[in-house]
């Protein structure tokens, strides 16, 4: 049956990109928010923008604000003196005050199921996106389009993060990767004190990174979904922070600041000055996102930027996910699939939306995912193998696409594109781009074997009760515990009892709600 309805969506993908016929009637302009770095739309020297005008009716230009990439403050003020563009990019679980205030109070469009029903494949999406039907659930039909990570949603099962490991340093220390937090404290431990660069200083250390907000994802090693409302056995709601599951790892991470092979700065260090410490080779760890996209950016763009005379992947491996005691078994939190959508402004026409929902209905087809990579035997060929190459110069480099089509970033509509970063048969970085997809493809298959999955519904619940619990800074408080000097089991049970005043109500209300709601 899995293989039919993949042979009958393929035969939909080429027959929808074979029947696409020039659009002859008026361009219609549709104000537009990327999620990207703004574009520019000039159909007259961009032949991308030209291609969409004449396929499906529409220029998109950008808005004079570039909101994805503003604090959410500016999008709902925007959204409250009806201002924002006609198409945006959302944050919809990120801010689900774009749910629970944006639908009530009408300050984004729904989408008419008549439309969608003239459009199989966003049809197809919707039906079997979780967060879409929690919604169409609770405020009665669809209001945005999925912006997953990946077309391809057998790619990232579990959440894509991941700790880059110095692999040259484990073989000088005589170690094997850790695979739970128990090895990771003995490799960070060795990565301090067992001189792993051979200089003869005591100048190495073992984790850094980009916080500890990412670093919680990997708690889910205990079984349950640290960053999110959890149910057990019994069909009682609990949030993962609070579980009493996390003292071990709390445990093994307090081990870890005690003897320093833990970055002291770890709580307060960005993403970029991780990276920095990691590419300087002063770190032999380094949590960070770790789709194929960011395995690419921080072994080319850092470490190898930083390390020119080597292979980055001659140095550099990845932890796709931990157990909590030696012998336990390895888990990730799953991916939630719509934690960014495409949501509409209640300005636009029906017109307008039937229009663009045509043209992210042909995104979503074979042909237009590969629109990201510009266009066949110009900027990319498909050989006889059906692998796909990029066309490079006399000197050897692709094409530049963000210059050559400043309207590029109009094609990343229906997801973040990291299906064609991942797939092994598509040439889509310019360098490193098999150690890439290799290194990819092994830590997806690692971390998707066990997923614990969390529950979405509380999310998009509008109830202060409910809301007023992220007051409660779970990623502040476990540091305090990781670098504090009493007990982490009492420091643990203190934490709880100061956040039970936010939690032992917020608690009664998802309990009403999924009784109402059936979740």
């Amino acid at each position: 049956m899995k293989k039919l309805l993949s042979l009958l969506m393929a035969l939909m993908m080429l027959a929808l990109a074979a029947t696409a016929l020039a659009y002859d009637g008026e361009i219609l302009a549709i104000t537009a928010d990327s999620d990207d770095e703004p574009f520019t739309w000039d159909a007259s020297t961009d032949k991308m923008a030209a291609f969409i005008e004449d396929q499906f009716g529409i220029s998109l230009i950008q808005s004079e604000t570039n909101y994805y990439n503003n604090d959410f403050a500016v999008t709902q003020l925007a959204a409250v003196d009806g201002v924002l563009p006609e198409v945006f990019t959302a944050d919809i679980l990120y801010y689900p005050q774009e749910i629970t205030q944006f639908i009530p109070e009408e300050l984004v469009a729904e989408i008419p199921e008549d439309l969608i029903e003239k459009y199989p494949l966003i049809k197809a999406r919707l039906e079997n996106d979780a967060v879409a039907q929690l919604v169409k659930n609770m405020y009665g039909g669809y209001y945005f389009l999925p912006k997953p990570d990946s077309a391809d949603p057998s790619i990232y099962v579990a959440e894509r993060k991941g700790l880059f490991i110095r692999k040259d340093w484990l073989a000088a220390v005589g170690m094997e990767m850790p695979t739970t937090w128990e090895e990771l404290y003995e490799v960070c431990h060795a990565f301090t004190y067992n001189d792993p660069d051979g200089n003869g200083i005591n100048d190495t250390y073992g984790l850094t990174g980009d916080g500890l907000g990412t670093l919680r994802y990997f708690f889910a090693s205990t079984g349950v979904s640290n960053r999110y409302w959890n149910r057990d056995a019994e069909g009682n709601w609990f949030f993962g922070a609070l579980d009493d599951s996390n003292i071990e790892v709390l445990e093994w991470l307090r081990k870890m600041y005690e003897d320093g092979s833990i970055d002291p700065d770890f709580a307060a260090t960005t993403w970029k000055t991780g990276l920095q410490k990691f590419s300087s080779n002063a770190f032999g760890v380094c949590v960070r996102n770790a789709d194929a996209d960011w395995i690419n950016a921080v072994a080319v763009e850092y470490y190898g930027a930083a390390n020119p005379d080597c292979n980055p992947f001659d140095r550099i491996d990845l932890i796709p996910t931990l157990g909590t005691n030696k012998g336990d078994e390895a888990c990730m939190e799953a991916y939630i699939s719509c934690m960014v959508a495409i949501m509409f402004s209640p300005e636009i026409t029906e017109e307008k939306m039937d229009r663009f929902l045509a043209f992210y209905e042909y995104l979503l087809s074979e042909e237009g995912q590969l629109l990201r990579m510009g266009f066949e035997n110009e900027d990319w060929v498909r050989n006889e193998d059906g692998t796909i190459s990029l066309i490079r110069d006399e000197n050897g480099n692709a094409s530049l696409l963000t210059s050559k089509y400043p309207c590029i970033a109009a094609t990343h509509w229906t997801s973040w594109g990291f299906e064609l970063q991942a797939y092994p048969d598509v040439e889509y970085f310019d360098e490193y781009n098999d150690e890439t997809k290799a290194l990819n493809t092994k830590s997806c298959e690692i971390r998707n074997k066990k997923v614990v999955y969390p529950e979405i519904g509380p999310m998009l619940i509008e109830d202060t009760t409910v809301t007023d619990t992220t007051a409660f800074n779970f990623t502040s408080e476990y540091w305090q515990i990781i670098s504090g000097t009493a007990p982490v089991a009492d420091m643990f049970a203190d934490m709880k009892a100061r956040a039970a005043v936010y939690y032992d109500p917020a608690t009664e209300v998802v309990e009403e709600y999924a009784q109402e709601y059936g979740w």
